[in-house]
């Protein structure tokens, strides 16, 4: 039986087939991956604005609200129902007026048993000190007792004395009234020395008793004082402003219920992104228009905390101010962040929220290409070319949200 022979020309067509397949395969996958999308976009949907170069402003426009330079805040010092109200929001009041008066019924009951309380232990020391007193008055008539009885036995004595001497007395009766006023004598001397002990101890017994009442005195000038702490009164002389209660509104010990202005001079406050907290700082100046007039102000104060996405600068005019400034007019201020520089700038626009300017697309012809950027500093109006563009070049500055997944655009009129 013959053997069929299988030709090797055969065997390497078909390897050479294979080869040629897997190629054409992956030089077309290439191609497709590396296939830049194009999307095609109408003039008339897009804006198109211009890469220039010139004098970069670097400042910031922020809307500021006059206030008064200085305030007191009203507070709250016992919490409680307003049971009265007798200020407005906007009327001046002196120091230590009442605007409003609280009531609380649990409070005042508190109040009125220490107060009870203290005076009873007021009048308990008082008796105290009347008893000391009588122990005194007590004492001093022993005393004075005392001295008589001695003075009578000394007189008794010298007597006897006399006529024993002239013998004339009896022998007993001298020796009788000799004994007498040796006993008168250690007896005034027993007294006055119990006295002398016992005047020491009251009269440490008087400087305590009466410390005692100075100080119960003292508490219960305080307790009647707080009393008045049921009267909401002003601080300080000047404008009462946001001051908003109503009759009834319970308020809560130290709770803000508006604020006294000083009448001493304006300053302003403005909202600011907290993108800025790290670039400001005090004493940067700006400028603010009125009347057609100019005036500048200066940052005092910067208040850190931020609140949905915002922190408050605090600003004082430097030397004029606007006529006839008021609590809560409004006011554009431009600060002066940095010196002007001769930059490339491109506008301001809808595209930096999709590419947070890291790249843009660029027009040439009726096409534009996605290109990466560089962005710096920003403005209003400008934002700070670094890198990537070049003077006189245009660019599409317009919304990108239906276009950034693309490379390429055809724009077509």
């Amino acid at each position: 039986m013959d053997t069929k022979i299988v030709k090797k020309k055969s065997k390497f067509k078909l390897v050479l087939i294979v080869v040629i397949s897997v190629f054409a395969a992956v030089t077309f996958g290439w191609y497709f991956l590396n296939q830049k999308k194009t999307y095609n976009v109408k003039l008339e949907d897009i804006s198109i604005d211009q890469v220039t170069k010139g004098t970069f402003e670097d400042m910031l426009m922020v809307t500021a609200q006059t206030q008064s330079l200085n305030s007191s805040m009203v507070n709250v010092v016992e919490g409680g129902a307003v049971k009265e109200i007798f200020a407005e929001d906007g009327q001046m009041v002196q120091k230590g007026q009442p605007i409003a008066r609280v009531y609380n019924p649990n409070t005042e009951f508190n109040y009125l048993n220490q107060e009870t309380g203290i005076m009873q232990q007021i009048s308990q020391m008082r008796n105290s000190l009347l008893e000391l007193k009588n122990q005194e008055f007590n004492q001093d008539k022993e005393l004075l007792q005392a001295q008589n009885d001695y003075n009578t036995a000394l007189q008794a004595f010298n007597l006897q004395k006399r006529l024993y001497e002239a013998e004339i007395g009896k022998k007993t009766d001298y020796d009788m009234s000799l004994q007498n006023l040796n006993y008168q004598k250690q007896r005034k001397q027993i007294v006055e020395k119990g006295a002398k002990s016992e005047k020491a101890s009251r009269d440490s017994q008087f400087s305590a008793i009466n410390t005692s009442i100075k100080q119960m005195e003292k508490s219960l000038s305080i307790l009647r004082s707080n009393k008045n702490n049921f009267l909401i009164m002003a601080p300080v002389s000047g404008r009462l402003s946001s001051f908003n209660i109503s009759l009834g509104q319970n308020l809560t010990s130290g709770e803000s219920i508006g604020k006294v202005d000083l009448m001493d001079g304006y300053k302003l406050i403005a909202k600011v992104d907290e993108y800025y907290i790290n670039k400001l700082q005090v004493g940067i100046k700006g400028s603010l228009e009125s009347n057609s007039k100019q005036f500048e102000v200066i940052i005092s104060k910067i208040l850190p905390e931020v609140k949905e996405g915002q922190f408050s600068i605090e600003l004082t005019f430097t030397d004029a101010k606007p006529e006839n400034l008021k609590i809560g007019m409004t006011f554009g201020v431009k600060l002066k962040l940095s010196a002007d520089t001769q930059s490339m700038m491109i506008p301001k626009g809808n595209f930096y929220k999709d590419t947070n300017g890291k790249w843009i697309f660029v027009v040439k012809g009726n096409k534009a290409e996605k290109r990466d950027i560089t962005l710096g500093r920003e403005n209003p109006l400008f934002y700070e070319v670094v890198s990537g563009l070049k003077q006189g070049e245009k660019i599409i500055t317009s919304d990108y949200s239906e276009i950034k997944k693309y490379e390429i655009l055809d724009i077509k009129k």
